[in-house]
Parts: structure tokens; C-alpha cells; sequence
């Protein structure tokens, strides 16, 4: 059923038409009384037919020609379809979705089903389909602005920023949408809006523009009171928030307008339009004007643009040459206002930058205790590391840890990042952490102990952090289960089998409650397997199951251990079970049809393999895990090597820091022959694969042969067999090939190189 192509409903009543049966019994065959005989349910077509007796009868419509099986078929999708908007008005939407989902499988070109079908799988939470579904119709129909908007408001909702606002600006092309209608405003109210927070100010002010306008002059864009009230409760949209963006795209005269406008309303202190003005009037070069306009704003000791007021007199004092004003200026105000927390800190962070460390020390400690806030935790943190006070620094992220909420843990955890980059400053908080546990009373608390176990984590120090994280799951016998799981993660992906073990032995051994013990078990089970005891695990998954009977993520877990332990085929029947257990929790069969097609392949059955991941790219071509997985499937057999650079190349866009994406990439790349291309993608991959990967290592080390680095490739490839040799089930033909071509290339590497070019 193509765009149109819905029949007029006399049609409908034609000889044998579904529609006509559904009107007449039940609307769904399996819910009609099968014990009742048909001729009592359904009147005899050659009289015609009524919905009520005072109607004339319709009677059949007999076509001339007789219907093709096309024909039939958009038949019966228009009878489904229209059995959907009827159930719909009854309010009963489960039965119009089933409706709806078989008129669109018999019909999938008809438009007009995607827009009953998209607003209703949304509404049901049938999330994943709608997605599915309304991409579906704008591929059918690029004008198809209403549902192109409910993709971006999913987009934008899943964090998809980039993607939402692709949607939005096909939307706001579309020629169905009146240029001078709410419908515009409102599509361009979200496109500015997203285009404003991913840092795109003169594109954002391109449809803040259009919003402008319409606020100003509502009558052309045919905008009531009602809605152009309700368009100025967002305050995304306020004339001031508008003015703002105005400035940032160096649009003054908007700006101008606009801060006019908020004027006009009253909404607006007269300290902000202070601050207002003397933004237009520095970016219009008059900095002296401007330090007047502001000065109103700092004398009023308006908080209201928090660190952006004083940013703003940093910025007209540099204008004038004067900045050797600015901290004197910013204490003078800071005297007057010790309350004010963005003055406070400011002026703090000018001090940072100028060495006057103390003062910056003592000013951020002041003005903690009045407020918990990142800004502070983290500048008084850049000030202890520069001062080289590790105890200090350590008891700063306790306090933190304890007084901030989850978007100021963000803020501390970034800090943390950068600290882990500087090995001096975290050899001298191990060493203040060391300490701390050993005074009487100890001072090494849980949350200091997680920190230090952290940094050392992230700098490959595994002893250090199996010391902390120990420390930590002692300190907090209660709630130790999630630490028991990251430390066994760690050593698992440090190849420490036996340690992540007898980890996991030692956490079972204190009293746990049915849900603890089954996870806990089902960790042991993963990691004994790892360390070659198959029996063992295999019992350890069963204790779980009997804990927690049917449980998907311990049958998972049973299935991978009959993988990993290269029995294959019990491995293919167990996730076949899984896929068919999931079938209505997508996101889980996802996760089952990837690894069912991973065991495919690695038992030798390519083709099964493919099959899974093609009908999974079908489905959903912008999938980027597909994408990458078929791609290498295809690179590694030599195939389809230009699609599947593309396909992969679509994947690292999307997840461009995935070792495995990246290492796919390198692969097809090889197996191109653009070996100098190849090389620095597997590079990343080996760097960003914690405790390394034998296949990463083999597939280094052919890019480098290719390169005449024989030396290189050499070293790459031992890398990659003792990897493969440290697993208890390791794919045999894989350690016969790396020593064979250790063989082969060995000596060479070892062999002197000639002292000049062409020397033999």
C-alpha cells in the first residue's frame, strides 16, 4: 500500500473482503466462539449489508477484474488497518497496535499506517519499534515532519544530540509545513534549542530567529495568546535567553531587540539587563560604557549569572589593557559579599592562575562550609596538587564524596581523571593512603580507599588496587558485593584467574541473601572456567540456577561457559533457547542473537553466523554493533571488503573510542592492502584492550610484516601467543599459526641489519 493508496470504504464491501468479516464477528479470529456455526454470525453477502436495520443496504461491490494477489493483499492490510482505528476509538490499544503491526506487514509501503501505528507503539513504551517503525516511514516519505519530530524527541531523550537534530532539520525542509504556523515555531524552538547546547550558536540563532519573530508579531504565524504564553513559560525561550543567544552569535542588533523585549515584560531585574547591556556594548567596542553597565550589576551583588558576571569583567578589563586591575577589583567585591560562592571561587581561581596559592587555599576552605559545591571541591583539589599536599588532597575528595550529588560527582570524577594522569601526584596519595591506614585510630575510610583504588586501577597497577579495593569491601562489610564484582572484573581482565577465584571463594564465604550468593556464584563460575576448571564452574552456574530457577543472566552465563569452553554445540542450543525465551525483551535477544552468531563462527560455520547478523542489519541498518560485527565477519573471510569498510567505518564514527571497532577497522583496511592506513587503528585497539588480546596482537603483527617491520611483527606476534597460551581452552589452530609464522620470520628479525642501504 504505497502513499494513497487507502481505498474509499464502499470498497471495502466486496465479496470475501476481510473487512466485512471483521465487522460482522469478533475482530480477531482467535477470539471468535469457534462452537457457533458461521451462518448464524455472518449475514448472506447477496442481501447486502447494515450496521444498524434503518440503514439501506450496502451491497457488495463487484469489481470487473478480479483482485491480483497485490491487490488482495493491500486489501487486507486496509482491512487491518481500519480494524486498528476502530479499536483505537474503543480504547483498547494492544489490539489496535496487533492491528496495525499486521496491516503493515502486509503493506509496509503505506504511510499512512506508520502515522497510526508510530504515536501508539511510543504511547504502549514499545520504544525500540517505534524508532524502527517512524524511520521506516520517513525512508517512505522525507516530508513526514510530525514523525521526523517524535524521532528527534527520542534521540535527544537517549542523549543522541547529533542525531536528534538531523531529524529536526529534515523536518523543518519539509514542504508540508506552513513557514508561518506553530507547527515551524515549535520545530524550530527544539532544533535552536539542541543547536545551542551542542555549541552551535549562529546555526541556533538561525532558528531562534524564527522564534523571535513569532513571539513578536504572533498574529503572522497565526499564534493565539494562549500559545504564545505558553511558548514564554519555557525558559529556554524567554527574550532574555534568546538575547543571550543573539550575543553569542554576534548578532547585536537582535540581541538589542530582544533584551528589549524582556524589558517590556518586566520579567527581567534591572541588574541583569545591567548585565545585558554591557555584553552588547563590550562586543559593540565600547569597554568603558560596558564597565560602567556592569559595575551597576556588581554593585546590586546580583548572584543571578553566578561565574559569568566576573568572567565578563576579566573580559573588558583585558579590552582595555588593564587586567592587573582584575583580582584587586574582584577582593575589593569579594570583602562586601562573603556569601557569594561564584565571587568567592572566582576570585579564588585567579589567584590559582596568578601562584598565589595559599590565598587560593585559604579563600576556597572559607567559603566550602557555606555551600557544596563542585566548582569549589575541584579548585581547592588543583590547588592541593600544586602545592603537593596528597594527605589533604585525600581528605578534600572524602568531604566531596559525601557532600556533593550525582552531577558534582561528575565534576569530581573528571578531576580524578586528571590526577591519574600525573603518576607523581598518585604515588604520593598511595603513600598518604599507606599512612592513614596504619595510625591509631586509622584515617583510611571507604571512600578514600575507593579513590586510591581507582587512580591505581586506571594506571595498570594492579597490586595497589587489589590492596585498596580490599581495604574498601573491610571497610564496608555490608554493601561489599559491587566492589567483590569490580575487583573480580579487574583481575579477570588482567588475566589473574586463580586470584579472581579465590576472590570470589572468599565472598561466598560471609552470609549473603539468595540474590547476593546466585551473582556472586555466577562471577566464581566465569572466572573458574578462565582458570581451566570446567567442572567446577559448570557446578557453580547449577547452585545459581537453583537459586534463582530461570534466571536469564545465569543461563547466559551457562551458555558462555559451554562457549568459552569451545563445546560448541552446546553452547548454539543453549542461546537458540535464550533467543526464544527473549523473544518479547528485545534488548536481551539482541545481546543473544550477537553471541549466538559469535559461536557460529568461531565452530567454523561462517554462513550461520551471517545469517543471524544480516537479518539483524535488515532490521535496523544504522545498528552499530552490527555494523562493525558483519563488517570484520565479512573483512576476515576477504568478501564484500568496500561495504564492509563502510559499514565499520559507520560504527568507530559512532563509538570512536571501541578497541574492538577500531581493530575491525585496521582489519578490512589490511585486508584492502592499505597497510600505512591500517596500522594506527590496531595500534589504538591493542592500547585500549586492558591486559591485551591475542587476536589484536596477530593482526598487529600481519600489518607490520607487510610494512618490512619484521622486528615488530615479530615481538607483536609473541605478544599474541603467550595471550593464547594463557587460556586453559585456547583455540589450537590459532597457536599453530602464530608459531608458524614465528618460525618463518624469527630469525630474520634477529638478524643484524646492513650498516648502509643495499649492504648485504
Amino acid at each position: 500500500m504505497s502513499a494513497g493508496s487507502l481505498l474509499p470504504f464502499n470498497q471495502l464491501l466486496c465479496a470475501g473482503c476481510t473487512w466485512l468479516a471483521l465487522m460482522a464477528v469478533p475482530l480477531f479470529a482467535d477470539s471468535q466462539d469457534s462452537s457457533q456455526p458461521a451462518a448464524k454470525t455472518v449475514p448472506r453477502i447477496e442481501q447486502g449489508y447494515r450496521l444498524q436495520e434503518w440503514d439501506d443496504p450496502a451491497m457488495p461491490f463487484q469489481p470487473r477484474q478480479a483482485l491480483t494477489p497485490a491487490g488482495q493483499m493491500r486489501n487486507e492490510a486496509v482491512a487491518w488497518f481500519m480494524a486498528g482505528r476502530l479499536l483505537e476509538a474503543r480504547n483498547e490499544p494492544r489490539r489496535a497496535l496487533t492491528a496495525y503491526r499486521k496491516a503493515v506487514a502486509l503493506d509496509p509501503n503505506a504511510i499512512e499506517i506508520y502515522r497510526s501505528l508510530v504515536p501508539l507503539e511510543f504511547q504502549l513504551d514499545e520504544v525500540e519499534e517505534a524508532v524502527k517503525s517512524a524511520t521506516k516511514a520517513v525512508e517512505l516519505d522525507p516530508a513526514e515532519y510530525e514523525l521526523l519530530h517524535m524521532l528527534a524527541s527520542h534521540a535527544a531523550l537517549t542523549g543522541k544530540l547529533p542525531e536528534a537534530i538531523r531529524h529536526l532539520e529534515q523536518a523543518v525542509k519539509s514542504p508540508r509545513v506552513d513557514k508561518h504556523s506553530l507547527e515551524n515555531v515549535m520545530l524550530h524552538k527544539s532544533l535552536g534549542t539542541l543547536l545551542n547546547i551542542t555549541g552551535q550558536p549562529k546555526k541556533a540563532a538561525d532558528s531562534f530567529e524564527i522564534v523571535f519573530d513569532a513571539l513578536v508579531h504572533p498574529e503572522a504565524y497565526k499564534l493565539d495568546s494562549r500559545a504564545k504564553s505558553r511558548l514564554l513559560a519555557d525558559p529556554q525561550i524567554s527574550f532574555e535567553r534568546i538575547g543571550q543567544i543573539f550575543i553569542d552569535a554576534g548578532r547585536i542588533k537582535l540581541a538589542e531587540e530582544a533584551f528589549d523585549q524582556a524589558a517590556k515584560g518586566g520579567k527581567v531585574g534591572i541588574g541583569n539587563l545591567s548585565y545585558n547591556r554591557a555584553r552588547i556594548l563590550l562586543l559593540s567596542d565600547k569597554p568603558e560604557e560596558a564597565l560602567a553597565e556592569l559595575q551597576k550589576y556588581l554593585d546590586a551583588q546580583r548572584t543571578s549569572k553566578g561565574r559569568d558576571a566576573y568572567q565578563l569583567l576579566a573580559d573588558i578589563l583585558e579590552k582595555l589593557k588593564r587586567s592587573d586591575e582584575l583580582i584587586a577589583r574582584l577582593e575589593a567585591l569579594a570583602a562586601k559579599d562573603e556569601s557569594n560562592l561564584h565571587l568567592q571561587f572566582f576570585l579564588a581561581s585567579q589567584l590559582f592562575a596568578a601562584g598565589e596559592l595559599e590565598k587560593a587555599r585559604e579563600i576556597y576552605e572559607a567559603a566550602l562550609p557555606q555551600g557544596a559545591d563542585a566548582v569549589g571541591y575541584v579548585g581547592l583539589a588543583r590547588v592541593l596538587r600544586k602545592m603537593k599536599r596528597p594527605a589533604e588532597l585525600l581528605d578534600l575528595f572524602h568531604r566531596a564524596m559525601n557532600k556533593l550529588g550525582p552531577e558534582g560527582l561528575v565534576a569530581i570524577e573528571a578531576e580524578l581523571k586528571t590526577i591519574a594522569e600525573d603518576a607523581q601526584t598518585v604515588d604520593l596519595m598511595i603513600a598518604a593512603g599507606r599512612d592513614q591506614a596504619k595510625a591509631d585510630p586509622p584515617q583510611l575510610t571507604f571512600e578514600k580507599s575507593i579513590i586510591l583504588a581507582g587512580l591505581a586501577k586506571s594506571l595498570d597497577r594492579i597490586d595497589d588496587a587489589i590492596e585498596f579495593y580490599k581495604a574498601a569491601i573491610n571497610l564496608r562489610k555490608e554493601q561489599n558485593v559491587p566492589l567483590y564484582t569490580e575487583l573480580g572484573n579487574m583481575l579477570i581482565r588482567a588475566h589473574r584467574y586463580a586470584a579472581a577465584e579465590e576472590l570470589f571463594t572468599d565472598a561466598l564465604k560471609e552470609r549473603r541473601v539468595a540474590s547476593e550468593r546466585a551473582d556472586l556464584l555466577g562471577m566464581l563460575a566465569r572466572s573458574q572456567v578462565l582458570n581451566g576448571k570446567l567442572k567446577e564452574s559448570l557446578e557453580s552456574i547449577e547452585e545459581s540456577l537453583k537459586l534463582e530457577p530461570g534466571d536469564i543472566g545465569h543461563l547466559f552465563d551457562e551458555a558462555w561457559i559451554y562457549s568459552h569452553s569451545r563445546q560448541f554445540d552446546e553452547a548454539i542450543a543453549r542461546f537458540e533457547k535464550l533467543r526464544d525465551m527473549t523473544a518479547d525483551r528485545k534488548p536481551l535477544q539482541r545481546i543473544c542473537l550477537f553471541t549466538l552468531s559469535s559461536v557460529f563462527v568461531q565452530k567454523g560455520d561462517y554462513r550461520k553466523g551471517e545469517e543471524i547478523l544480516e537479518k539483524i542489519l535488515d532490521a535496523d541498518p544504522e545498528d552499530t554493533q552490527v555494523n562493525n560485527d558483519l563488517g570484520y565477519l565479512w573483512a576476515d573471510q576477504g568478501k564484500n571488503l568496500e561495504r564492509a569498510e563502510k559499514m565499520i567505518r559507520k560504527a568507530v564514527a559512532t563509538e570512536p573510542d571501541n578497541g574492538a571497532y577500531l581493530d575491525s577497522l585496521g582489519w578490512v583496511l589490511f585486508k584492502l592492502g592499505k597497510y600505512e592506513e591500517a596500522v594506527a587503528p590496531i595500534e589504538q585497539a591493542v592500547k585500549k584492550n586492558t591486559g591485551g588480546d591475542a587476536t589484536l596482537w596477530d593482526h598487529l603483527g600481519d600489518v607490520q610484516l607487510k610494512l618490512n617491520q619484521v622486528d615488530k611483527a615479530v615481538e607483536s606476534w609473541q605478544k599474541s601467543l603467550k595471550s593464547t597460551e594463557e587460556d586453559k581452552f585456547a583455540d589450537t589452530q590459532l597457536v599453530e599459526r602464530l608459531k608458524e609464522k614465528l618460525k618463518q620470520h624469527a630469525p630474520q628479525a634477529s638478524r643484524p641489519k646492513p650498516a648502509t642501504p643495499g649492504a648485504p
